[in-house]
This record gives C-alpha cells, structure tokens and sequence, in this order.
C-alpha cells in the first residue's frame, strides 16, 4: 500500500473543515484522513488506456461485463474513438459482504458528514432528493436509493463540482440482471450521471466482494478531433476520476466492515 500524499489547497481546507463538523457524531472514529492506494495500482495511472479497450453504455457493451473473468483493463483511464472521457476502476474490499455496500450506498446520504467518511478531502455532502425513503420502514436497502437521485458536491482533483446520479436499476440501463447470479454480482449501484452512466458492480471473491466500475461518457457532445485543448481537458478529467475512485473506495474498504457492524442495524 502506498500512501497518497498531494492534496490540492481547496481540498486541505476541506478536509479541516469536515473534521471539524463530525466531532460528536458517533460515527466520528472513522474519519480517517490517511488515504492509501494499492501498489499494484500505479502503472494504470502513468499512461492512458488504448480506445480500444473502452465500452460505450450500448448494452451489448455493457453485457459483456457479465462475462468470466476480467476485460483487458479494469483500472485505467482514457477517451473513446470519439473523445469522450472513460474510466474503469477494480477495488477490492476482504472481509466485506455485498450486503454492506448496499446498505452504504443510502446510509452515507443521510447527512453530510457520513459522506465526508468515505472521501475527507474531496467529499461535501450527497444530497438524496427524496429524503422519506432514507427513515421509511419495510424497504431494503437497495429501495432506499435506487430510484432516487442524488445531488452531489466535491472535489474531483482540485475542481469543486456538482454532480447528479440517477440511481437506476442495472436492467434499465439494459444490462441483464437475469445473469447476475450466474455471473457472482451480488450488488450494485448504477445510475445515470451528465452525459452518460455510472456502473458499480459488486461480485463475490474467496475473501469477500470485488467492486468494478464504470463511468462512461457517451451521450454529452464530443470534442472535434483536431481540437487538443477539448481533448486534454476530457483526458485530464479521466485520470482525477480514476484517481478519485480508487482512492475512495480504498478508504472505504478499510472501515466498510466495522461501521456496517456497529451501524448497519440500527434506525437511520
């Protein structure tokens, strides 16, 4: 594991900021501000992929995620054919059940600060639009936001954004869940984001879940191809998401299994 040390300036002030407001939360012994990436990792991060490699959110495209085995590159970053940004990102998380992620992915929206556990440099606050389904008895976890949308701010890199997923059942995106258990996914969290999709799909291991992810930009115009400024902006913004994505999910997969056990029972 190598430890991250680049923290943009608006990124320290946050991550000040944020331990700041959790103190006397009883979740607050898990904002952990040591960020961490594994080893193997790093030679993803020096070059972009080949175009060749990416998916487009076409569902045969997005079908062959529930194939065997691994695609060509699981993490990385680069453009399409067209100049469109993608990301693929592979985290694993030992000792964590399917169940868990699940339940984080609604649990982490209920207030800010719970947001600001998973990313303490980067993460504001996930704002669900339908806050009712967070507190409503007899739904399951995956009915608290899968349907919802969630508007989002943080840093991606050293750029304050604000972001909005759609979360979505996978089917609706024309992925056939139908080959989920065939295919070992036990969770997901999928939605649609600005100009394309979002894919989190969790798949059993021996040691406990592999969580492999998409983020495909299809659907927003693209950038002329003698246009090299457009170009490296996409480019740029491919590689702080890879690298935002695996630093949190990371981090998150540290803590997952101690905060689902002493939380993931309790009333939101």
């Amino acid at each position: 594991m190598l430890p991250v040390t680049y923290y943009p300036v608006p990124t320290q002030d946050l991550y000040r900021r944020n331990a700041e407001r959790i103190k006397g939360k009883p979740y607050a012994k898990y904002f952990n501000g040591d960020l961490w990436l594994h080893d193997e990792v790093l030679p993803f991060l020096k070059e972009p992929m080949d175009s060749a490699a990416t998916l487009s959110s076409d569902p045969a495209d997005l079908n062959t995620l529930l194939e065997p085995g691994y695609h060509p590159v699981e993490t990385g970053f680069g453009l399409t054919h067209a100049g469109h940004p993608y990301v693929t990102s592979l985290t694993r998380f030992p000792g964590c059940t399917p169940q868990m992620f699940t339940w984080w992915f609604w649990w982490h929206s209920v207030e800010p600060e719970r947001y600001s556990l998973w990313y303490p440099h980067n993460h504001v606050q996930a704002v669900p639009r339908n806050k009712d389904v967070l507190t409503q008895p007899g739904l399951s976890d995956a009915e608290r936001y899968i349907g919802n949308t969630h508007d989002i701010l943080e840093y991606i890199g050293p750029t304050r954004s604000e972001l909005t997923i759609e979360f979505v059942d996978p089917a609706d995106l024309g992925i056939d869940t139908s080959r989920f258990p065939e295919a070992g996914y036990r969770a997901h969290a999928c939605g649609r984001i600005q100009g394309g999709c979002m894919i989190h799909l969790v798949r059993d291991t021996d040691d406990g879940f592999e969580l492999r992810s998409r983020y495909i930009f299809d659907q927003a115009p693209a950038s002329a191809p003698d246009n090299t400024e457009a170009r490296d902006q996409a480019l740029a913004f491919a590689y702080e998401l890879v690298l935002h994505d695996q630093i949190e999910f990371t981090h998150l997969s540290a803590f997952l299994a101690d905060i689902y056990t002493e939380f993931g029972q309790q009333h939101p």
